[in-house]
Protein backbone atom coordinates (compact mmCIF):
# COMPACT_ATOMS: atom_id res chain seq x y z
CA UNK A 1 0.00 0.00 0.00
CA UNK A 2 1.42 3.29 -0.63
CA UNK A 3 2.29 5.90 1.85
CA UNK A 4 0.05 8.31 0.93
CA UNK A 5 -2.88 6.21 0.97
CA UNK A 6 -1.98 5.14 4.38
CA UNK A 7 -2.08 8.72 5.80
CA UNK A 8 -5.38 9.32 4.21
CA UNK A 9 -7.17 6.75 5.39
CA UNK A 10 -5.62 7.48 9.20
CA UNK A 11 -6.46 11.38 8.68
CA UNK A 12 -9.96 10.31 7.33
CA UNK A 13 -10.30 8.17 10.86
CA UNK A 14 -8.92 10.84 13.00
CA UNK A 15 -11.28 13.41 11.21
CA UNK A 16 -14.54 10.76 11.96
CA UNK A 17 -13.06 10.33 16.12
CA UNK A 18 -12.77 14.22 15.78
CA UNK A 19 -16.30 15.05 15.02
CA UNK A 20 -17.55 11.67 17.00
CA UNK A 21 -16.04 14.16 20.17
CA UNK A 22 -17.64 17.17 19.31
CA UNK A 23 -21.25 15.01 19.05
CA UNK A 24 -20.26 13.83 22.77
CA UNK A 25 -19.31 16.98 23.54
CA UNK A 26 -22.88 18.46 22.60
CA UNK A 27 -24.65 15.38 24.46
CA UNK A 28 -22.39 16.43 27.81
CA UNK A 29 -23.91 20.31 27.44
CA UNK A 30 -27.49 18.90 27.33
CA UNK A 31 -26.98 17.01 30.41
CA UNK A 32 -24.95 19.58 32.21
CA UNK A 33 -27.96 21.89 31.81
CA UNK A 34 -30.34 19.62 32.79
CA UNK A 35 -28.73 18.86 36.07
CA UNK A 36 -28.64 22.26 36.70
CA UNK A 37 -31.71 22.86 36.34
CA UNK A 38 -32.16 19.71 39.03
CA UNK A 39 -29.63 21.57 41.61
CA UNK A 40 -31.62 25.05 41.10
CA UNK A 41 -34.67 23.02 43.26
CA UNK A 42 -32.07 20.44 44.89
CA UNK A 43 -32.73 22.93 48.58
CA UNK A 44 -36.60 22.62 48.31
CA UNK A 45 -36.21 19.07 47.86
CA UNK A 46 -33.71 18.74 50.62
CA UNK A 47 -36.15 20.21 52.95
CA UNK A 48 -39.21 18.35 51.91
CA UNK A 49 -36.90 15.27 52.84
CA UNK A 50 -36.65 16.58 56.33
CA UNK A 51 -40.26 17.34 56.51
CA UNK A 52 -40.96 13.86 55.48
CA UNK A 53 -38.79 12.58 57.95
CA UNK A 54 -40.02 14.62 60.89
CA UNK A 55 -43.58 13.71 59.35
CA UNK A 56 -42.78 10.32 59.80
CA UNK A 57 -42.02 10.79 63.70
CA UNK A 58 -44.91 12.40 64.36
CA UNK A 59 -46.78 9.39 63.18
CA UNK A 60 -44.94 6.95 64.95
CA UNK A 61 -45.65 9.53 68.17
CA UNK A 62 -49.49 9.50 67.53
CA UNK A 63 -49.12 13.66 66.68
CA UNK A 64 -50.37 13.81 62.91
CA UNK A 65 -53.51 15.41 63.72
CA UNK A 66 -51.32 18.18 65.18
CA UNK A 67 -49.73 18.74 61.70
CA UNK A 68 -52.73 17.82 59.26
CA UNK A 69 -55.89 19.31 61.57
CA UNK A 70 -58.30 17.23 63.17
CA UNK A 71 -60.24 16.02 60.98
CA UNK A 72 -57.27 14.07 59.35
CA UNK A 73 -57.11 9.88 60.58
CA UNK A 74 -54.07 8.21 60.56
CA UNK A 75 -54.72 6.28 57.31
CA UNK A 76 -54.73 9.55 55.56
CA UNK A 77 -51.49 11.12 57.47
CA UNK A 78 -49.68 7.42 56.46
CA UNK A 79 -50.99 8.58 52.78
CA UNK A 80 -49.95 12.10 52.65
CA UNK A 81 -46.57 10.73 54.07
CA UNK A 82 -46.09 8.33 51.31
CA UNK A 83 -46.96 10.84 48.91
CA UNK A 84 -44.70 13.13 50.09
CA UNK A 85 -41.58 10.84 50.37
CA UNK A 86 -42.03 9.62 46.76
CA UNK A 87 -41.74 12.97 45.48
CA UNK A 88 -38.31 13.21 47.47
CA UNK A 89 -37.25 9.64 45.93
CA UNK A 90 -38.46 10.50 42.19
CA UNK A 91 -36.31 13.75 42.23
CA UNK A 92 -33.06 11.44 43.57
CA UNK A 93 -33.34 9.14 40.78
CA UNK A 94 -33.39 12.27 38.27
CA UNK A 95 -30.56 13.51 39.35
CA UNK A 96 -28.75 9.81 40.02
CA UNK A 97 -29.59 9.19 35.96
CA UNK A 98 -28.63 12.00 34.79
CA UNK A 99 -25.07 12.20 36.83
CA UNK A 100 -24.49 8.49 35.02
CA UNK A 101 -25.45 9.78 32.17
CA UNK A 102 -23.01 12.15 32.27
CA UNK A 103 -20.39 9.49 32.99
CA UNK A 104 -20.80 7.64 30.43
CA UNK A 105 -20.82 10.61 28.04
CA UNK A 106 -17.14 11.64 29.54
CA UNK A 107 -16.24 7.69 29.56
CA UNK A 108 -16.73 7.85 25.44
CA UNK A 109 -15.06 11.30 25.18
CA UNK A 110 -11.71 9.62 26.87
CA UNK A 111 -12.34 6.41 25.02
CA UNK A 112 -12.06 8.10 21.30
CA UNK A 113 -9.24 10.64 22.34
CA UNK A 114 -7.94 7.89 23.31
CA UNK A 115 -8.14 6.60 19.40
CA UNK A 116 -6.77 9.55 18.40
CA UNK A 117 -3.99 9.22 20.11
CA UNK A 118 -3.37 5.76 18.71
CA UNK A 119 -3.83 6.99 14.71
CA UNK A 120 -1.28 10.03 15.68
CA UNK A 121 1.28 7.61 16.79
CA UNK A 122 0.33 5.48 13.16
CA UNK A 123 0.90 8.29 11.19
CA UNK A 124 4.43 9.15 12.88
CA UNK A 125 5.29 5.42 11.94
CA UNK A 126 4.03 6.04 8.47
CA UNK A 127 6.50 8.13 8.28
CA UNK A 128 9.72 6.90 9.52
CA UNK A 129 8.51 3.99 7.26
CA UNK A 130 8.71 7.09 4.19
CA UNK A 131 12.25 7.57 5.29
CA UNK A 132 13.45 4.92 5.38
CA UNK A 133 12.20 3.71 2.09
CA UNK A 134 14.00 6.84 0.90
CA UNK A 135 17.34 5.75 2.23
CA UNK A 136 17.31 2.18 1.62
CA UNK A 137 18.69 0.28 -1.47
CA UNK A 138 17.71 -2.91 -2.88
CA UNK A 139 20.30 -6.11 -2.53
CA UNK A 140 19.59 -8.84 -5.45
CA UNK A 141 21.73 -12.40 -4.86
CA UNK A 142 20.90 -15.53 -6.13
CA UNK A 143 19.21 -18.03 -4.33
CA UNK A 144 21.06 -21.33 -3.52
CA UNK A 145 19.74 -24.61 -2.61
CA UNK A 146 21.39 -26.23 0.84
CA UNK A 147 21.73 -29.80 0.90
CA UNK A 148 19.13 -32.08 2.66
CA UNK A 149 20.12 -33.08 5.75
CA UNK A 150 17.81 -36.14 7.33
CA UNK A 151 16.87 -35.16 11.02
CA UNK A 152 18.30 -37.69 12.87
CA UNK A 153 18.55 -37.71 16.56
CA UNK A 154 21.73 -38.16 18.72
CA UNK A 155 20.97 -41.31 20.39
CA UNK A 156 19.57 -43.01 16.99
CA UNK A 157 21.79 -45.94 15.92
CA UNK A 158 23.21 -45.73 12.61
CA UNK A 159 24.83 -48.17 10.25
CA UNK A 160 28.52 -45.79 10.24
CA UNK A 161 28.85 -45.24 14.09
CA UNK A 162 28.76 -48.83 14.87
CA UNK A 163 31.49 -49.60 11.85
CA UNK A 164 33.53 -47.07 13.31
CA UNK A 165 32.79 -48.45 17.21
CA UNK A 166 33.77 -52.16 15.38
CA UNK A 167 37.26 -50.80 14.13
CA UNK A 168 37.98 -48.90 17.21
CA UNK A 169 37.40 -52.38 19.80
CA UNK A 170 39.45 -54.29 17.35
CA UNK A 171 42.40 -51.83 17.25
CA UNK A 172 41.76 -52.29 21.38
CA UNK A 173 41.46 -55.76 21.53
CA UNK A 174 44.89 -56.38 18.77
CA UNK A 175 46.92 -54.04 21.18
CA UNK A 176 45.89 -56.02 24.59
CA UNK A 177 47.17 -59.58 22.82
CA UNK A 178 50.22 -57.33 21.48
CA UNK A 179 51.36 -56.31 25.08
CA UNK A 180 50.22 -59.76 26.63
CA UNK A 181 53.13 -61.15 24.11
CA UNK A 182 55.76 -59.09 24.69
CA UNK A 183 55.45 -58.51 28.25
CA UNK A 184 56.11 -62.04 29.52
CA UNK A 185 59.42 -61.96 27.18
CA UNK A 186 60.78 -58.73 28.60
CA UNK A 187 63.27 -59.83 31.45
CA UNK A 188 64.30 -57.06 34.17
CA UNK A 189 67.47 -57.30 35.98
CA UNK A 190 67.31 -57.99 39.70
CA UNK A 191 68.52 -55.09 41.87
CA UNK A 192 71.55 -55.92 44.33
CA UNK A 193 71.44 -53.24 47.26
CA UNK A 194 75.24 -52.78 47.52
CA UNK A 195 75.19 -50.47 50.51
CA UNK A 196 73.69 -51.38 53.69
CA UNK A 197 70.80 -50.10 55.69
CA UNK A 198 71.82 -48.54 59.15
CA UNK A 199 69.22 -48.96 61.95
CA UNK A 200 69.48 -46.25 64.71
CA UNK A 201 70.78 -47.14 67.92
CA UNK A 202 67.52 -46.20 69.40
CA UNK A 203 65.29 -47.67 67.38
CA UNK A 204 67.50 -50.93 67.66
CA UNK A 205 66.77 -50.77 71.38
CA UNK A 206 63.22 -50.64 70.87
CA UNK A 207 62.95 -53.71 68.56
CA UNK A 208 65.66 -55.65 69.93
CA UNK A 209 63.94 -58.39 72.28
CA UNK A 210 65.74 -58.79 75.51
CA UNK A 211 66.69 -62.39 76.65
CA UNK A 212 65.10 -62.81 80.37
CA UNK A 213 67.69 -63.51 82.68
CA UNK A 214 68.03 -67.43 83.71
CA UNK A 215 65.98 -68.77 86.64
CA UNK A 216 67.57 -69.54 90.06
CA UNK A 217 68.02 -72.44 91.47
CA UNK A 218 65.10 -73.51 93.61
CA UNK A 219 66.53 -73.97 97.54
CA UNK A 220 64.07 -76.23 99.83
CA UNK A 221 62.85 -74.19 102.56
CA UNK A 222 63.31 -74.59 106.12
CA UNK A 223 59.56 -75.81 107.56
CA UNK A 224 60.04 -75.30 111.58
CA UNK A 225 61.00 -71.84 110.41
CA UNK A 226 58.02 -71.49 108.58
CA UNK A 227 55.88 -73.16 111.22
CA UNK A 228 57.43 -71.01 114.43
CA UNK A 229 56.42 -67.27 112.28
CA UNK A 230 53.19 -68.80 111.32
CA UNK A 231 52.39 -69.81 115.15
CA UNK A 232 53.30 -66.38 116.01
CA UNK A 233 51.16 -64.71 113.61
CA UNK A 234 47.97 -66.59 114.27
CA UNK A 235 48.70 -65.93 118.04
CA UNK A 236 48.73 -62.47 117.34
CA UNK A 237 45.98 -62.65 115.05
CA UNK A 238 43.39 -64.41 117.21
CA UNK A 239 41.12 -61.52 118.83
CA UNK A 240 37.58 -61.86 119.49
CA UNK A 241 35.53 -59.00 117.19
CA UNK A 242 31.80 -58.84 117.25
CA UNK A 243 29.39 -59.72 114.12
CA UNK A 244 27.97 -56.45 114.60
CA UNK A 245 31.39 -54.47 114.41
CA UNK A 246 32.28 -56.38 111.11
CA UNK A 247 29.47 -55.53 109.52
CA UNK A 248 29.31 -52.07 109.98
CA UNK A 249 33.40 -51.83 108.63
CA UNK A 250 31.77 -53.63 105.85
CA UNK A 251 28.93 -50.46 104.86
CA UNK A 252 31.73 -47.97 105.85
CA UNK A 253 34.39 -49.40 103.63
CA UNK A 254 31.64 -49.12 100.63
CA UNK A 255 30.95 -45.50 101.32
CA UNK A 256 32.78 -41.86 101.63
CA UNK A 257 36.86 -41.92 100.98
CA UNK A 258 36.96 -45.43 102.51
CA UNK A 259 36.06 -46.70 98.99
CA UNK A 260 39.21 -45.33 98.08
CA UNK A 261 41.48 -46.78 100.15
CA UNK A 262 42.82 -49.36 97.34
CA UNK A 263 43.90 -45.87 94.97
CA UNK A 264 45.65 -44.66 98.65
CA UNK A 265 47.11 -47.79 99.38
CA UNK A 266 51.02 -47.03 99.00
CA UNK A 267 50.32 -43.92 101.43
CA UNK A 268 48.80 -46.76 104.42
CA UNK A 269 50.55 -47.79 107.42
CA UNK A 270 50.61 -51.38 107.37
CA UNK A 271 51.26 -52.68 110.78
CA UNK A 272 51.03 -56.60 110.66
CA UNK A 273 54.04 -55.79 107.89
CA UNK A 274 55.87 -53.61 109.92
CA UNK A 275 56.03 -55.82 112.80
CA UNK A 276 57.62 -58.85 110.26
CA UNK A 277 61.33 -59.33 111.17
CA UNK A 278 61.26 -57.37 114.16
CA UNK A 279 62.01 -60.16 116.23
CA UNK A 280 64.74 -61.71 113.47
CA UNK A 281 68.66 -61.94 114.72
CA UNK A 282 71.53 -62.84 112.55
CA UNK A 283 72.78 -66.53 114.03
CA UNK A 284 76.32 -66.36 111.81
CA UNK A 285 77.33 -63.01 110.54
CA UNK A 286 79.62 -64.35 108.16
CA UNK A 287 77.57 -66.43 106.63
CA UNK A 288 76.32 -65.72 103.00
CA UNK A 289 72.53 -66.67 102.23
CA UNK A 290 72.07 -69.72 99.75
CA UNK A 291 70.93 -66.97 96.92
CA UNK A 292 71.74 -63.27 97.26
CA UNK A 293 69.17 -61.04 95.51
CA UNK A 294 69.60 -57.72 96.68
CA UNK A 295 72.39 -55.79 98.67
CA UNK A 296 72.24 -52.95 100.72
CA UNK A 297 75.03 -51.17 102.18
CA UNK A 298 73.96 -48.91 105.87
CA UNK A 299 76.25 -46.27 107.88
CA UNK A 300 75.52 -45.67 110.97
CA UNK A 301 77.75 -42.56 112.32
CA UNK A 302 79.41 -42.80 115.51
CA UNK A 303 82.01 -40.77 114.94
CA UNK A 304 84.69 -39.21 112.20
CA UNK A 305 84.94 -41.52 109.61
CA UNK A 306 87.89 -42.48 107.80
CA UNK A 307 86.43 -43.11 104.31
CA UNK A 308 84.04 -46.15 103.11
CA UNK A 309 85.39 -48.69 100.95
CA UNK A 310 83.44 -49.10 98.21
CA UNK A 311 84.87 -52.12 96.69
CA UNK A 312 82.78 -54.55 98.85
CA UNK A 313 79.61 -52.95 97.00
CA UNK A 314 78.61 -55.20 94.55
CA UNK A 315 75.46 -57.20 93.17
CA UNK A 316 75.86 -60.78 93.90
CA UNK A 317 78.59 -60.76 96.69
CA UNK A 318 79.88 -58.60 99.24
CA UNK A 319 81.61 -58.38 102.04
CA UNK A 320 81.62 -58.39 106.04
CA UNK A 321 81.23 -54.73 107.86
CA UNK A 322 84.09 -53.82 109.49
CA UNK A 323 84.82 -50.73 112.10
CA UNK A 324 87.06 -48.13 110.44
CA UNK A 325 87.46 -44.73 112.95
CA UNK A 326 84.48 -45.16 114.94
CA UNK A 327 82.29 -45.85 111.95
CA UNK A 328 80.28 -49.20 111.85
CA UNK A 329 79.61 -51.10 108.41
CA UNK A 330 77.30 -53.89 108.03
CA UNK A 331 76.04 -56.09 104.39
CA UNK A 332 72.77 -57.05 104.59
CA UNK A 333 71.52 -60.06 102.29
CA UNK A 334 67.74 -60.35 101.89
CA UNK A 335 65.79 -63.30 100.63
CA UNK A 336 62.37 -61.58 100.82
CA UNK A 337 59.93 -62.32 97.91
CA UNK A 338 62.08 -65.55 96.90
CA UNK A 339 61.48 -69.12 97.37
CA UNK A 340 63.81 -69.83 100.12
CA UNK A 341 64.46 -68.41 103.89
CA UNK A 342 67.61 -65.85 103.97
CA UNK A 343 68.73 -65.60 107.35
CA UNK A 344 67.58 -61.75 109.40
CA UNK A 345 69.63 -59.82 111.60
CA UNK A 346 69.90 -56.57 112.46
CA UNK A 347 70.92 -53.13 110.54
CA UNK A 348 73.26 -52.25 113.32
CA UNK A 349 76.24 -53.93 115.19
CA UNK A 350 75.11 -52.21 118.66
CA UNK A 351 73.30 -54.03 121.69
CA UNK A 352 70.29 -52.42 121.23
CA UNK A 353 67.43 -53.01 119.14
CA UNK A 354 67.33 -51.60 115.48
CA UNK A 355 65.66 -52.16 112.15
CA UNK A 356 66.33 -55.26 110.37
CA UNK A 357 66.91 -55.72 106.73
CA UNK A 358 63.42 -57.40 106.19
CA UNK A 359 61.54 -54.65 107.43
CA UNK A 360 62.89 -52.18 105.41
CA UNK A 361 62.62 -54.01 102.48
CA UNK A 362 58.79 -54.86 103.13
CA UNK A 363 58.56 -51.18 103.12
CA UNK A 364 60.30 -50.52 99.60
CA UNK A 365 58.26 -52.96 98.47
CA UNK A 366 55.13 -52.08 99.49
CA UNK A 367 55.87 -48.21 97.51
CA UNK A 368 57.49 -49.88 94.49
CA UNK A 369 54.31 -49.65 92.55
CA UNK A 370 54.67 -45.81 93.05
CA UNK A 371 58.46 -45.24 92.07
CA UNK A 372 57.21 -47.28 89.03
CA UNK A 373 54.57 -45.10 88.28
CA UNK A 374 56.88 -42.07 88.35
CA UNK A 375 59.49 -44.21 86.07
CA UNK A 376 56.96 -45.17 83.64
CA UNK A 377 55.25 -41.30 83.14
CA UNK A 378 59.02 -40.71 82.31
CA UNK A 379 59.59 -43.22 80.12
CA UNK A 380 57.19 -42.25 77.88
CA UNK A 381 58.88 -38.98 77.30
CA UNK A 382 62.32 -40.98 76.93
CA UNK A 383 61.65 -44.88 75.79
CA UNK A 384 65.66 -45.59 76.48
CA UNK A 385 65.60 -44.76 80.15
CA UNK A 386 67.23 -47.07 81.99
CA UNK A 387 69.39 -47.13 84.79
CA UNK A 388 69.95 -47.94 88.61
CA UNK A 389 70.07 -45.02 91.80
CA UNK A 390 71.74 -45.21 94.73
CA UNK A 391 69.35 -43.45 97.50
CA UNK A 392 70.63 -42.40 101.06
CA UNK A 393 68.51 -42.18 103.93
CA UNK A 394 67.88 -41.34 107.33
CA UNK A 395 64.97 -43.40 108.90
CA UNK A 396 63.72 -41.41 112.31
CA UNK A 397 62.68 -43.78 115.31
CA UNK A 398 58.98 -42.71 114.61
CA UNK A 399 59.63 -44.41 111.17
CA UNK A 400 59.56 -40.92 109.00
CA UNK A 401 62.16 -40.40 107.00
CA UNK A 402 64.09 -37.50 107.78
CA UNK A 403 66.84 -37.08 105.01
CA UNK A 404 66.93 -38.46 101.55
CA UNK A 405 69.57 -37.41 98.73
CA UNK A 406 70.72 -39.33 95.66
CA UNK A 407 73.87 -40.97 96.51
CA UNK A 408 74.84 -41.77 92.67
CA UNK A 409 73.23 -42.02 89.44
CA UNK A 410 73.75 -43.36 85.75
CA UNK A 411 70.42 -42.95 84.60
CA UNK A 412 70.97 -38.65 83.86
CA UNK A 413 67.36 -37.61 84.57
CA UNK A 414 66.72 -34.83 86.74
CA UNK A 415 63.37 -34.85 86.57
CA UNK A 416 63.03 -38.72 87.38
CA UNK A 417 65.70 -37.95 90.38
CA UNK A 418 64.25 -35.60 92.34
CA UNK A 419 60.71 -37.35 92.09
CA UNK A 420 61.94 -40.22 93.22
CA UNK A 421 63.52 -38.50 95.57
CA UNK A 422 60.58 -36.28 97.09
CA UNK A 423 58.29 -40.03 97.28
CA UNK A 424 60.79 -41.71 99.28
CA UNK A 425 60.72 -39.06 101.85
CA UNK A 426 57.39 -39.51 102.77
CA UNK A 427 57.33 -42.83 102.96
CA UNK A 428 56.56 -44.31 106.51
CA UNK A 429 58.37 -47.38 107.85
CA UNK A 430 56.44 -47.56 111.48
CA UNK A 431 57.40 -46.31 114.78
CA UNK A 432 59.71 -49.15 116.43
CA UNK A 433 60.81 -48.35 120.25
CA UNK A 434 64.68 -48.11 121.66
CA UNK A 435 65.91 -47.84 117.98
CA UNK A 436 68.44 -44.91 116.64
CA UNK A 437 68.41 -43.04 113.78
CA UNK A 438 69.43 -45.19 110.87
CA UNK A 439 71.37 -44.22 107.87
CA UNK A 440 71.48 -46.56 104.73
CA UNK A 441 72.14 -46.99 101.30
CA UNK A 442 69.19 -48.50 99.12
CA UNK A 443 70.05 -48.86 95.31
CA UNK A 444 66.61 -49.25 92.82
CA UNK A 445 67.23 -50.45 89.42
CA UNK A 446 64.81 -49.39 86.96
CA UNK A 447 64.36 -50.98 83.59
CA UNK A 448 61.33 -51.18 81.14
CA UNK A 449 58.93 -53.83 80.92
CA UNK A 450 59.52 -56.19 77.83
Amino acid sequence: MDVAQEKADINQKIDGAQSRIEDLEDQLHLVDIELEKLFQDRQQYILLSEISDRIDKLNKLGGACLFWGEGCDEEQSVANYHRIHNIVINYDEQVREVTRKRELIKEDIQSVIAQINILNDEILVVHERAEEREHEFVIEREMTIHPFRPMILPWASQGEDEKRFRRVLLLALLFSLMLGYLLPLWELPVQTRDELVEIPERLAKLLVKKQPPPPPPKVEPKQPKKDEKDKKLKKKDTKPKPEKTKKARKVAESAGLLAFKENFADLMDNKAEQKLGSQARLSNKGQKARKITRSLVTAQATGSSGGINTSTLSRNVGGTGKSIGGVAFSRIESAIGSDFFGEERPLSDGPGPSRTDEEIQIVFDRYKSALYRIYNRELRKNPTLQGKLVLKLTIDPDGKVSACSMESSDMDAPALEKKIVDRVKKFNFGPKEGVPPLTILYPIDFLPAN
